[in-house]
Parts: structure tokens; C-alpha cells; sequence
């Protein structure tokens, strides 16, 4: 009677799957649908990294894809284009297009003619064909209509609002009056100002461009006028952006990574007596890794989801402002598409990744360890310093490779230096382990509360390690940033920065270098007889600033003298000899000496320059360079004058447009300079408002010159503060996540400290010493490896590209986030945890 049921029982186990079948898999997965939705809350760390890296992933890819513009934004449809001369309706132009016209067959004609608005770059009237064959995409209606006989005329609206104009309202401009009856825009460059007339009711000197189809073959058969070729879109060259982005997310995603192997082994560590009671109804060790693993899948899922979700909705609501700022129209569907789901499964991978270590350490617990809840041991890990060691050895390297060539490396410095980058940022992934397991060989010197919390850093590395790392790779991003927008901001030569301050203005005269964009245009009709007879352009100008100062409330206006020279350095190439300068160069007159407060017997006699720019002084190889204008006598050009002496007054503004390089009239006579006094600064009491400006713009126009007010690049401070502030608030987020899981590693070590007489104040010490020590890893392993890397690549150029170390922000980071997380652990520590009075139940 026995051996029946035992056969029977052989049978069904020979029947059964080997692994449990699709009910185990069933099972697990519910089990890992259960975990995800009672511990959302303990994963929501990591739901919101997944969630932010696709959500950044999907809005910079589609930022930085659509910020070049095409290399066909000017051809339209068109394959080939030639820029002709001449004046508008004249035989010669008109012959010059047939001849095109008939080689190449359909052509598309678009004429401008310069015409003077009062703001910097002037404007265009523009006669083109809206229906045109190929110029079609440059042009697009906003409202109104198209204009379609002589006397009509259709504004930008950056153009319109310069001059106050809107549809129904007459513009007198080039001699003619025209009425405004829409407003256009050319989809490919919204800042393109321009006027749009009629096709064909151009009268003057007009540049016509001609669109147009051609071949290899028929290009070589056709003879274009004297000094005119033809041109082509040209492929763009450097590293694709996308690519760009792939790679900072595959950066990020590992740094997320690093976090998420955190969050998971704490959620192991929450449901682990779930998991044992999984394992004593006859799961396998197989199962239980299936249910952690699967919970992470699950977790990258929704991250990823989330994340394309918030990303593309973010892009879609920024679209049009984006427009605006990268000055062509860009559409909301505008986006790679492959990257976005590239970035997802990428999101996925990570956080199944993640949950890998954690669920082997949970499957290889007992069930009874499990049931009781009992901490899971550290494991002893094998590291090495080779790894570090060579990854960063390779940063250095790379570092000096492309700070050695980039001057004319081009993209292969860029492919260098983001090669250095990564290298840096795995060393540091390598290093942090060993950081952190050499906090125990210092432990036995400190006092009790830091001797605990340096051991158990040391002892539960596995979990303190990848967080280590993921708080030294933020500092390090952050630290690079600042310290390569101080160096930009440092160069004395390439001087970049806001251009004047908020409650400022400067005036140029047609004649000066800053009026040079208007080209030839059609004067203004005087606005008296005694104007147009008696006064001197100079006059006029002067009366303009004048009257503007008058305008935005100003009597505070600085005459200024520009020199026809540059100050820069010059070099050797295949080419010949070629310089590079920077800004305009004004005349130390005896006006701006006392307005800025210089006393002239101050200034040495062989003193050439006089700047605010610091450290202009040890740039090696400074020249003055000249730049005469207009028709030049026969005989050999004027020649740079080398190593000019230079003298620092901390007086004079730092504004890019403002006089912070000035000439010595030892200087303007030394080299036979000309000199041009058709400039004017003028300062207010307040801020510049939006109306003060128009009105100056207006009045700009109406005299025949330009105004200058301040631009949107934001000032170093501002660059510095907004990197030092996310560094700061990350490495913050990524150690409180370290600290909580160490200290709820060690509950049973604060059990037996609490029942031992241990007092609040020893657990608030113990916390705050682990976050402290993590914290101060975490910002001098990033700052050192950032440092390392700059000098690396500026080398000689060092002392004149870092001569302002930004001091603030690298206390901000090196003291602030050790002392910050410090504080943080000792004031969120004090409530006695509910698990060490009693076990919790589940």
C-alpha cells in the first residue's frame, strides 16, 4: 500500500518544472508589484534620480540639438546661393540674375538694402517673394497680410517694437513713407530685423541674393562675375550633440546607479523578514534575487516613464520661449527621438543593475537570520589602488594632451578633454571604497563617538562606498564648472563679461566702430533748417547724446575718444602673421580721467596702457595692434608695437563696452594712431527701464546713430553661486541617504550604546561624525581630482587663466558640506529610533 503514493508523489515531482514554472514567476512578480507599491516612499530617492536624469536627458537633447542652427538656414531649399551687387531695377544687376537664371534655370532673387534704426546692427528693407521657388522657409506672415504695391511695408516684430510701430501706422524711412500692414519673420534667424516691400519696388544700392539649384558640372561650366563665387551648405564638424548628451546621461545614469545600489539594500534591508517568510514557503534563493531585481526593474520602469513624461512636457511649455533665445523657430517635435528611448532603456538597465547586489546579499540570508531580522554582514571587499590609479593617471595624461593642442586641436581636443573627463569621474567611482575603508585606520585616534562612526563607515563600505562616489563625482562636476568659468572670466586678452551696467547706455556716431553695422543707408530728413545747414556731423552726434541723456533723465554724459587699435596678442601661422584683440580701445582724455577719479600725474610717462583688466600686464607676448580706417596712404602697413607698458587703475569700469583699456596719448602719438570722437557714455541714477530704452532707441534712430545698452551674460558671481549651490545640495541629498543607511545598518550597536547608558547626545555625536567624515571625503576627493585636472590643462597658461581663485566657493564646498551635513546629522538624530526599544513588526 505504501509504494502506490510514493510513486504517485515520483511522478507529480517529475511533472512539476524544475524552477517553480510560470506559477513561480507569477508569484514573484506579484511579490515585486507588492514591494514597489507599500515602499514607494522608501524608493523614492531613486524614483526621482531615474526620473530626473531621462527627464534632463530628453530636455538638454533637445536643447542642444536644436540650438545650431541648420547649414541650410539661409539657402532655403536651394542647393547653392551667389551674393550680386548693384542698384535695384539697373541693367547691369538685372543681367548679372538672367545670366543665372538661365544657366541654373529657376532662381529665387531676395534684394536688402541697409537702412538706419538706431540700435546697434541697424535693419533691412528686404524685397522677396513670399510664394518664392526656393526662398520660401526664410519667410513667414504673423499677422496682417503680405505687403503687394510701393508704399507697403511689413516689420519684424523685433524691428516694430524698436521703433513703436505697429500695423496701420506709417513709417517714414530711406526717403519714402511706408505703411505698416503685417508682421513677418524669418523662421530660420528671429533676430533677423528687417522690413519687408513688395518684390521689385527697390530703388538703390541693394545686395541681391540669388538662390538656385546647380551640379558639380554646371558650376564649372559657368562664369560668375569678378569676386563673386557661389556657396554651399557646409557640413557641421565637432562632435555630434546628441552624442554629447548620450554620454553625460550614461555619467549620470552611473551615478544614479551608484545611489540606487544605496536605496535598494535598504528597502532589502526593510523587508527582509518579508523575504524570509517568502523563502520558508518554499521559494529559492533564485526567487527571492527574482523579486528584488524585478522590484528594481519596476522601479526603472516608472523612473523612466516619469521621466520622458516630465521631459518632453517641460520642452513642449519651453519651446517657444527657446525660440526666442536660440533665434529661429523651433517646433516642439523637434527632437531625437532615438535618444529619448535610448536614455530610458538605459534607466531601466541601471536600476535592475542596481538591484542585483542587494538581492544576492538578501537571497543568501538564512531564513532564520532573515525571520529574525538580523542585520546582514558586511562582506570584505577586494580592492585595489591600480584601478584608481590608472584611471586617473589616464585623466592627467588626456588633460595635458588637449591643454598641450587647444589652440587648433578642434574636435579632437573636445574628444580629449570629455575622454579626461569620464576617465576622472570613474577614478573617482574607484577611489571612493577606499576612502571610505580608510576612515577605520584613523579611527582608533579619535574620540568615542568618531572611533564608531569611522568603523562602521570602514566596516559597511559596500553601502558607504557608492554613495561616497556619487557625492565626490558631484562635487567634482560642480567644482569644474566654477573653475572653468573663472578661468574664461580671467582672460585678459578674450575679455568676456556683461558689457555695461544695468543703468547705462553708450552712444556711437555713424562714423565709429560700433555704428559699423548699419552699412550704407538713406539719411534723415534734418529736423531743423538750421541743423541740416550749419552743424557738422560731430554736432549733430553730440546733440543726439544730448538729447537721449535728456531722454532717460541723465546729465551724467562722458565723452569718449576710440582709438583705431586693438590690444592683443599676435602669432605665427601657414597663413602668415595673425593677431587677435578684443573690445574697444578708447584715448585716456583728459575728460575720462577725471570722471573715473585718475589723477594724470599718476600715470608714468612711458605708460602705454592703462586698464582694469588685472594681470594684463603678465600676458606674454601683448601687442598693440593697429587698425587704421578708411583709404590708407601707399607704402608698408603699420605694424603691432610689442610689450606695451601698462599700468593698473582699479577706477576704471569693467564692462566689456566700457573704457576699461585705455590708450595714453603717449601711446596714440608713439604709434601715428587715429582716433575717432563720436562716443558717448551715459549714466542714470537707476536701472534703465524698458520704455527709457525704447525711447532712446527711437530718438537713436531719428539722429542717425546707435545706442548700446546692457546685455543678458551673466556676471561671474552668478555662475559661481549657481554652481556651488547645486553641488552643494547634492552631495547633501546623496549623504543623508549614506548616513541613514549606515546608522540603520548598526541599530543593534545603538541598541546596546542606549541600553548601556548612552545618552542623546552620543547618538546625535555618532550620526553627525559619520555625516561629517562622509561629507568631508566627498568634497576634497572632488575638489582635488577637479584641481588636479585644471592645472593639467592650462598648464603654462596657469597663472594668467586661474590668477583669481574663486576662494569663496571652494570654502563654500570644501568647508560648508562636512560642516553643513554635520549639523544635519546632529540635529536629525536626536528622536530615539522605535527599533531599538522593541524589534518592528511587519
Amino acid at each position: 500500500m505504501s509504494a502506490a503514493p510514493a510513486a504517485v508523489l515520483e511522478r507529480e515531482r517529475a511533472d512539476r518544472p524544475a524552477r517553480g514554472g510560470r506559477p513561480a514567476k507569477r508569484a514573484v512578480r506579484r511579490w515585486a508589484w507588492r514591494l514597489f507599491r507599500r515602499e514607494w516612499r522608501q524608493q523614492i530617492l531613486v524614483l526621482a534620480l531615474i526620473t530626473t536624469a531621462v527627464a534632463v536627458t530628453t530636455l538638454g537633447g533637445a536643447v542642444l540639438t536644436n540650438t545650431p542652427v541648420p547649414p541650410t538656414s539661409t539657402f532655403g531649399t536651394a542647393s547653392h546661393q551667389v551674393v550680386l551687387e548693384g542698384d535695384g531695377g539697373s541693367a547691369g544687376l538685372a543681367g548679372d540674375i538672367d545670366a543665372v537664371r538661365k544657366h541654373f534655370g529657376g532662381v529665387d532673387v531676395i534684394e536688402n538694402q541697409d537702412v538706419a534704426t538706431g540700435a546697434k546692427g541697424g535693419a533691412q528693407l528686404r524685397s522677396q517673394d513670399p510664394n518664392g521657388l526656393f526662398g520660401h522657409p526664410l519667410l513667414a506672415l504673423r499677422s496682417g497680410h503680405w505687403p503687394t504695391g510701393v508704399g507697403q511695408i511689413a516689420l519684424t516684430a523685433n524691428l516694430a517694437s524698436q521703433l513703436g510701430l505697429r500695423i496701420g501706422d506709417v513709417w517714414k524711412a530711406a526717403g519714402h513713407d511706408y505703411d505698416v500692414v503685417g508682421t513677418v519673420e524669418n523662421p530660420w534667424n528671429l533676430g533677423d530685423a528687417f522690413a519687408l516691400v513688395a518684390p521689385g519696388t527697390l530703388t538703390g544700392p541693394v545686395q541681391a541674393t540669388v538662390l538656385f539649384h546647380a551640379t558639380a558640372d554646371s558650376l564649372a561650366g559657368f562664369a560668375f562675375p569678378q569676386h563673386v563665387q557661389p556657396i554651399s551648405p557646409q557640413t557641421p564638424s565637432g562632435i555630434p550633440p546628441a552624442f554629447l548628451v548620450l554620454i553625460f546621461t550614461c555619467v549620470g545614469l552611473v551615478f544614479v546607479g551608484l545611489v540606487s545600489v544605496a536605496g535598494f539594500t535598504v528597502l532589502a534591508q526593510r523587508r527582509q523578514r518579508a523575504l524570509g517568510m517568502l523563502a520558508s514557503l518554499g521559494a529559492t534563493d533564485r526567487d527571492v534575487r527574482r523579486v528584488m531585481v524585478a522590484n528594481g526593474t519596476v522601479v526603472g520602469v516608472a523612473g523612466a516613464i516619469a521621466g520622458a513624461v516630465l521631459g518632453l512636457a517641460v520642452w513642449i511649455a519651453y519651446a517657444p520661449g527657446f525660440s526666442a533665445s536660440v533665434n529661429h523657430h523651433v517646433s516642439w517635435s523637434q527632437v531625437p527621438w532615438w535618444l529619448i528611448g535610448t536614455a530610458m532603456v538605459l534607466a531601466v538597465v541601471t536600476a535592475t543593475l542596481a538591484a542585483r547586489r542587494p538581492a544576492r546579499d538578501a537571497a543568501q540570508m538564512s531564513v532564520v537570520a532573515s525571520l529574525a531580522r538580523r542585520p546582514m554582514p558586511p562582506k570584505p571587499i577586494a580592492r585595489t589602488a591600480w584601478k584608481p590609479a590608472v584611471l586617473l593617471a589616464a585623466s592627467v595624461v588626456l588633460m595635458l594632451a588637449g591643454g598641450g593642442v587647444a589652440a587648433g586641436g578642434g574636435g579632437r581636443v573636445q574628444a580629449g578633454v570629455l575622454a579626461a573627463l569620464l576617465c576622472a569621474i570613474f577614478g573617482l567611482i574607484s577611489v571612493a571604497p577606499l576612502a571610505a575603508g580608510a576612515l577605520g585606520t584613523i579611527a582608533g585616534r579619535m574620540p568615542f563617538a568618531a572611533r564608531v562612526a569611522f568603523r562602521d563607515v570602514a566596516r559597511y563600505r559596500s553601502r558607504s562606498g557608492p554613495a561616497l562616489a556619487a557625492s565626490s563625482v558631484a562635487v567634482y562636476m560642480a567644482m569644474m564648472v566654477i573653475l572653468i568659468t573663472a578661468g574664461r572670466f580671467s582672460d585678459s586678452v578674450d575679455y568676456v563679461g556683461p558689457n555695461l551696467p544695468y543703468n547705462a547706455l553708450i552712444v556711437a556716431g555713424g562714423s565709429s566702430d560700433a555704428a559699423q553695422g548699419l552699412g550704407p543707408s538713406t539719411p534723415q530728413p534734418a529736423t531743423t533748417a538750421t541743423t541740416a545747414t550749419t552743424a557738422t556731423p560731430a554736432a549733430q552726434d553730440q546733440a543726439a547724446a544730448t538729447a537721449i541723456g535728456t531722454a532717460v533723465g541723465s546729465s551724467d554724459i562722458l565723452p569718449l575718444e576710440v582709438a583705431e587699435a586693438g590690444v592683443g596678442t599676435c602669432s605665427a601661422g601657414h597663413g602668415g602673421r595673425s593677431c587677435r584683440s578684443n573690445g574697444v580701445v578708447y584715448v585716456a582724455t583728459p575728460e575720462l580721467l577725471r570722471h573715473y577719479g585718475i589723477d594724470p600725474a599718476a600715470i608714468n610717462p612711458d605708460t602705454m596702457i592703462i586698464t582694469a583688466r588685472q594681470r594684463l600686464n603678465q600676458v606674454a607676448d601683448l601687442d598693440v595692434i593697429p587698425h587704421p580706417q578708411g583709404p590708407q596712404p601707399d607704402g608698408p602697413r603699420p605694424t603691432p608695437f610689442p610689450h606695451p607698458k601698462i599700468q593698473y587703475f582699479p577706477q576704471l569700469p569693467t564692462g566689456t563696452s566700457e573704457p576699461n583699456l585705455v590708450l595714453t596719448r603717449h601711446a596714440v602719438d608713439l604709434m601715428h594712431l587715429g582716433t575717432t570722437a563720436d562716443n558717448w557714455l551715459i549714466h542714470t541714477t537707476k536701472p534703465l527701464t524698458d520704455t527709457e530704452a525704447a525711447t532712446a532707441r527711437r530718438l537713436a534712430a531719428q539722429h542717425t546713430v546707435t545706442i548700446e545698452t546692457r546685455n543678458n551674460i551673466p556676471t561671474l558671481n552668478q555662475v559661481l553661486g549657481f554652481a556651488s549651490a547645486t553641488g552643494i545640495l547634492l552631495a547633501l541629498g546623496i549623504l543623508a541617504t549614506t548616513v541613514g543607511l549606515v546608522r540603520s545598518e548598526t541599530t543593534g550597536d545603538l541598541r546596546t550604546l542606549t541600553a548601556t547608558g548612552a545618552r542623546r547626545r552620543t547618538r546625535r555625536a555618532i550620526t553627525a561624525a559619520t555625516a561629517g567624515a562622509l561629507g568631508l571625503l566627498s568634497s576634497v576627493l572632488g575638489t582635488l581630482v577637479a584641481y588636479v585636472g585644471i592645472v593639467c590643462y592650462y598648464q603654462d597658461e596657469l597663472s594668467a587663466q586661474m590668477h583669481d581663485v574663486p576662494v569663496t566657493d571652494l570654502l563654500l564646498i570644501v568647508v560648508g558640506i562636512p560642516v553643513a551635513a554635520a549639523v544635519g546629522g546632529w540635529v536629525f538624530a536626536g528622536r530615539e529610533p522605535r527599533s531599538i526599544g522593541r524589534q518592528a513588526l511587519e
